[in-house]
């Protein structure tokens, strides 16, 4: 008798235990799958990654797809709307009403990096460099990998002709992001500084950039090294008829050129960045001689769209202009080509 009441003991303890047990076990298992349901999904917490990378070193129509593509799935992330809020004040920072839209929302969130980059992208374009100047380093106190604030940090040091300290704040954003558009731009500074052969160097770490090699041809034109500048622009040429190698993400990005303090000339199409080539190739051949040739590449020209001749006149004048004043060897031929095709 004892030992059948202590069997059964034994049996309801161990019973007691087992299902102690599988309480924890299930109520570990609910709160699990209850953390679990209130995460983001992993693949809506890569796109957000990937639409903020995007964002940081300046690709907003890559950041906008991205942010649309997370919303359609998730119409309420607050990070995505957020993000496509900050892609559509960049798309509308030249339109009157942007400043008046920033303004509303910098009282929101003062503390992000990326309204206080635009503010100082709008400061600089407006050529209010000492206003921008501090929102440019208030954005980088807030993330201090943020790609793009260096690239335009720069662009305000090399406006000030500070050109040494533009190149080190150039290499910070190379260093963060290290993207064509970025070596082009450093590229651009080491010429500005006459230091031609680091120019060269750069340029030539774009592989299939047509911008790079054309500016490599500008520096060849000073050096009068005429068969490599127009080495360099064919090659440019064979890229910009390359419909994959222009599908890439750094070549659907406008060109920009300052022609003055104030004025800027954007190329942002295919067809106006050959018309650009095709000149410059024209020229190197005109340089060289061979007027038949110049004449040859310009006729190409009719099968492509100028909507803003005008615009490109103004930057291959500028260019030509540069040309005589550095090598007075060619100022007829510049006056005559001028007179020519321009």
């Amino acid at each position: 008798m004892n030992f059948l009441k202590t069997l059964f003991l034994t049996i309801k303890r161990i019973s007691t235990v087992v299902l102690l047990i599988s309480v924890v076990i299930g109520g570990g298992w609910l709160l699990i799958q209850y953390d679990a349901s209130k995460a983001p999904p992993l693949a809506s917490k890569q796109l957000l990654v990937e639409g903020e990378n995007a964002l940081n070193i300046g690709h907003y129509n890559d950041a906008e797809k991205i942010f649309l593509d997370e919303l359609k799935a998730n119409p309420q992330n607050e990070a995505a709307q957020w993000g496509l809020q900050i892609v559509q004040l960049q798309k509308s920072i030249t339109q009157p009403e942007f400043k008046t839209n920033i303004d509303e929302i910098y009282q929101q969130n003062p503390s992000n990096p990326h309204l206080n980059l635009l503010l100082g992208k709008f400061y600089l374009k407006a050529g209010d460099a000492d206003t921008a100047l501090p929102y440019y380093q208030e954005a980088l106190s807030q993330n201090p990998k943020l790609a793009d604030a260096y690239s335009d940090l720069a662009l305000y040091y090399e406006q000030q002709s500070d050109y040494e300290t533009a190149k080190v704040t150039m290499l910070e954003a190379i260093d963060s992001a290290p993207i064509p558009r970025y070596r082009n731009d450093l590229g651009r500074i080491y010429f500005k500084q006459k230091r031609f052969e680091e120019a060269i160097k750069e340029y030539g770490k774009n592989k299939e950039y047509p911008l790079s090699a054309l500016e490599s041809g500008r520096i060849y034109w000073r050096l009068e090294y005429l068969s490599q500048a127009s080495n360099y622009q064919y090659q440019a040429i064979e890229w910009l008829n390359d419909k994959a190698i222009m599908s890439k993400p750094e070549n659907q990005e406008a060109w920009h050129f300052d022609i003055s303090p104030q004025k800027s000339v954007e190329l942002s199409t295919v067809e106006e960045k050959k018309i650009y080539a095709y000149y410059c190739l024209s020229i190197s051949l005109y340089l060289q001689g061979d007027k038949v040739g110049a004449e040859h590449e310009l006729q190409k020209l009719s099968a492509l769209n100028l909507t803003r001749s005008a615009n490109m006149a103004s930057l291959l004048g500028l260019a030509l202009d540069a040309l005589a004043r550095s090598n007075n060897s060619f100022t007829d031929q510049v006056i005559a080509y001028k007179q020519l095709f321009l």
